[in-house]
Parts: C-alpha cells; structure tokens; sequence
C-alpha cells in the first residue's frame, strides 16, 4: 500500500513551519545560514529572523502565499516557494519591510541600521546584482524536505507540483538557483528536467563581494517541453 501524499498552498497558520523549511533550505552545502552573520549582535537567531521575514511579507524570494507544502498522511514534510520575481529587487530581502520586522523582533534602531548597514554590504548595495538576475518568469526557491523524511523523493514530488502551479499560471519557463557543491540537490532538479543555465564561480564573488563562497549555478526548464518522470 502506498503511503499518501498530497500538496496544497501554505497558509498563515504553517508559518512556523515554513521558516524551518527556509533555514533548512539555506544550510547546504556550508552547513550555514547566511542570515547568521548579518544578524550578529542583533540578539536574533536565523530562525527568529525568517519567522518575522514570513509574517511581515518580507521576501523576495517567496512568501507564506507563494509556498506549497508536501503532506505525508497530514503532517508537513516538505516545502518550496514558487513566484514571479520582482522586476526592480532581485535580492531576498524588501528593504521597505525591515522596519517591520524590526518591529517584530522589537529591534533597537542601531540593531536595525547594523543589519541594513551588513545587508547591502553583503550584496554590495545593488538591489539588482547580476547573478541574481531571474533567468524564467516562474522562480522556485526555498526548496526543502525535513531531515527525517529525507532519501525518499519527496523533493521530486514536490518540484512536480511546483512546476505545475507554473504551468497553469500560464508560465513558459520555470527558474531554480544551487550554490556550488550541492549535488544533491543539482542532481533532484536535474532529475525533473531542470538544465545548467548560467554559473557563477567563486572567483566572481571573491572579485566583486570580496567574499570566500562557492559560486553558483542558475538552472532553467522549458515548463511547455519538459518530460516529467
């Protein structure tokens, strides 16, 4: 007998479960989250931040209505976020939000202009930098299963329903990004059809960000062509 799965739209209510989904998300293959280092001596954990990300509607790069949640017998394993990107603000952060979440996290105004201050830094004050510029119309980001659902295909299921919302929302290309090094994940989205579109080397981010990090490589799938195993 086959276990059941099924997919629907996030709501407010899986809040705290999506921002488990985001911070598993950002952990490899550096087992770091990078929210970390420019929350540092705010008092606020990775965890604490993308919660108040996701309530005050703050992302770029998915918010709670643009998720989908993968469901193993009624309980959430997985998630991912497909959207339309923003045309002006590729980076992951609303800028115009942050007096939000500092509210949220009931922020001093020297905690919030040091996080501002290491933001902008991060991604050199440009709110278009190019290797984050969306290569597809539909972009899917946030793609996560929980460690103890992990080795079963779950990440296939779900970029398969992902796909398809684009599909019906009337999208010819879907977009996905990887940093360097995590195979595991190139090898899911190449499993659905997804292709290398573009790389970004770490010698590009040490020249332009002043930055030791792996580089990345943006993928693309052809959502009118593409063969679903």
């Amino acid at each position: 007998m086959s276990i059941p799965f099924t997919t629907r739209k996030a709501t407010s209510t899986d809040i705290p479960f999506l921002t488990q989904i985001e911070y598993e998300a950002s952990l490899p293959p550096l087992d770091h989250c990078f929210w970390e280092d420019l929350l540092e001596g705010t008092g606020t954990t990775a965890l604490e931040f993308i919660d108040a990300d996701l309530r005050t509607d703050a992302s770029n790069w998915g918010n709670v209505n643009d998720f989908i949640v993968l469901e193993e017998e009624g309980k959430p394993v997985a998630a991912a976020a497909g959207y339309v990107p923003n045309p002006e603000d590729y980076c992951p952060l609303r800028l115009s939000r942050l007096e939000a979440i500092a509210q949220v996290l009931n922020w001093s105004s020297t905690s919030t202009s040091l996080f501002r201050d290491r933001y902008l830094g991060l991604f050199g004050g440009d709110l278009t930098p190019f290797f984050l510029t969306p290569q597809a119309s539909w972009i899917i980001e946030n793609v996560a299963v929980l460690p103890e659902a992990r080795g079963r295909g779950l990440g296939k299921i779900l970029l398969k329903a992902v796909l398809d919302e684009g599909r019906v929302l009337g999208h010819s290309h879907a977009g996905i990004m990887v940093i360097n090094g995590n195979d595991h994940a190139r090898h899911t989205y190449q499993s659905v059809g997804f292709k290398p579109y573009q790389t970004f080397y770490a010698d590009y981010f040490s020249e332009q960000f002043n930055i030791e990090f792996p580089g990345v490589t943006k993928f693309g799938l052809c959502l009118n062509e593409s063969q679903m195993n």
